[in-house]
Formats: C-alpha cells, structure tokens, sequence
C-alpha cells in the first residue's frame, strides 16, 4: 500500500517504521528533515511538502504533538489537505482533542476524502515494538481502508464509528492516566518522608486490588530518579487541557484533572516540561523537603 506519513516525532518515528517493515511504500515528510535519513536510507521517500507527501497515497497519516500543529500541516497550499482527492482516507493519530476531530473531519469531507481519528494508547517503547492500542473511530469503508496498516503498527484496534468519539476516548484514558500519575507521585512522597524505600512501596502496591502497569513502570523511573522522555511532561499537561476543554464543552465535572493539570503545569515552569511524566514527582518530593 502507498501511505503518506507525516511527523516523525517520538511516536511517529516508529510507526513510520513499522509500516516499512510491514512491505508498504511510505513516502515520509517532517519540519526537520533530517530525521527522515534513517527511515530514506531503509527504502522510505522523503516529500518536500506535506502536499507532496499526501498527493497520490492510498493512505494518510499524520503524528503531531498537538492541534497547533496539526493545523499547521494541514491548511494552505502546501498542507496535506490540497494533496487530498475524493476517495483518499487520512488517518490522524496526534492527540489533538474532540473539536479538532471535528473540525479536520469537516475539511476532509469537503476534499471527498475520509478521516479517522486514530489516537494511541502506549509509549515509545510500545510503538517500536508494534505493540500499542489504537482506539481508531470513522467510517466503515475508511476502516476497512486502513485496517491492514493500523495492524501494522498496533497490537489491538479499537474501532468506533465517529472520529470525535475516538479522539474523546483517549481524553478518557489520558486524564485517568494524568490522575494516577499525580496520585502515585504523592503516596511515594508520603511513604518515603515517612522511612519507606520506593521498591517496597512498589511491590506492597503490585500485590494489592490497586496493582498498575504504570506504577510498575514509573515507580522504577522515579526510584532511579529516570526522567529520559517516554511521555514527555508537556505533553501531558496538553493532554489534560484537551480533556478540560471537552468537560466544558460536555458539561462533565472534572476537579480531579484541574488540580492535575496544575500540578504539571508547576512542574513545567520550574523547567521540567521536557522530562518524562514521571518527573512530576521530582516536584513533589522537592516539596515535600525530601532530599535524594
């Protein structure tokens, strides 16, 4: 299949790649070039444009950090969208929120072509290994389009009808993810003030009903003081405002992700907004007068 990827970034990188790997032809564009040399070197094509990269694809894909820039490769007459004909299917797997889901879905219409809303649930690692979730929403015929290259690049597919409720289930998820990152961030605080060592904490979590992959995960990351960005902070903290703005929009109460998006926003400012997630309890143990 000829499949136009967009965003090369920590998640679009590998999944790029995967797609190579998969058999397809992939014609490859990124602001920075240069980050295409490997995947061009492996047999990708490397377009000047993002009208380039879209024109005669089977297949779409976009992986941007945020709406913003999502935007930015979409509109004017170099954008992905004035290389859409009718028939072709753009898949955006950025998370970009429910009114971007929307408003893409509209302009690609109005193109002839169809959009899937196809955010991913994992990290980088995951995304190296093809083993992300994609929850994956639009129409019928689009899916079936696409079917064969999301399974390239996931382990399991979630599929939904409407590309706004896709881009709303990993809100969903994102924001719970966003809780449990700060919650676990506070009980490490209060056990290892108190003379707890973090693996003990970790493995007295692992054995009861509150057992997470992620406090697995990040609780080693902060035991090592690890904070190399699988998920970087920033994005994080973008990710809970997107969830805000569709509380607003839905009428939803969301005070648990207020308080979260502030504290990441804290420890953006206090110049942690590259590191991983996980970084989050560097703040709160520094505020918790907690030396390491």
């Amino acid at each position: 299949m000829k499949i136009g990827f967009l965003g090369l970034g920590t998640m679009g990188l590998p999944l790029a790649n995967n797609l190579r790997r998969a058999g397809h032809l992939v014609t490859v564009w990124n602001r920075t070039a240069d980050k295409a040399d490997a995947l061009v070197k492996k047999g990708a094509l490397l377009a000047p444009t993002p009208r380039a990269a879209a024109t005669g694809q089977q297949l779409v894909f976009t992986c941007l950090s945020d709406e913003r820039a999502l935007e930015a490769v979409l509109e004017g007459p170099d954008g992905v969208l004035a290389g859409l004909k009718e028939g072709d299917v753009l898949v955006d797997t950025s998370t970009a929120g429910t009114r971007s889901a929307r408003s893409v879905e509209e302009r690609v219409m109005a193109r002839g072509a169809r959009f899937l809303a196809a955010p991913l649930l994992g990290s980088k690692g995951a995304a190296e290994q093809a083993q992300l979730v994609m929850v994956c929403g639009g129409p019928a015929a689009a899916r079936d389009r696409a079917r064969p290259a999301l399974h390239a690049v996931s382990a399991r597919l979630i599929e939904l009808e409407d590309p706004a409720q896709a881009a709303l289930m990993k809100l969903v998820i994102n924001s719970l993810g966003g809780a449990m990152m700060a919650g676990l961030a506070e009980a490490l605080a209060l056990g290892v003030s108190g003379g707890l060592e973090i693996s003990r904490i970790i493995e007295t979590i692992q054995a009861s009903s509150f057992h997470s992959p992620l406090y697995l995960m990040k609780g080693d990351q902060i035991a090592q003081q690890d904070w190399a960005p699988r998920f970087a902070l920033w994005l994080a903290e973008k990710d809970q405002r997107l969830a805000q703005e569709a509380a607003t929009e839905q009428g939803a109460m969301l005070a648990v992700n207020r308080a979260v998006r502030q504290l990441l926003g804290e420890a953006i400012a206090g110049g942690r907004g590259d590191k991983d997630l996980a970084a989050v309890a560097d703040l709160v143990f520094e505020r918790s007068g907690i030396k390491r």
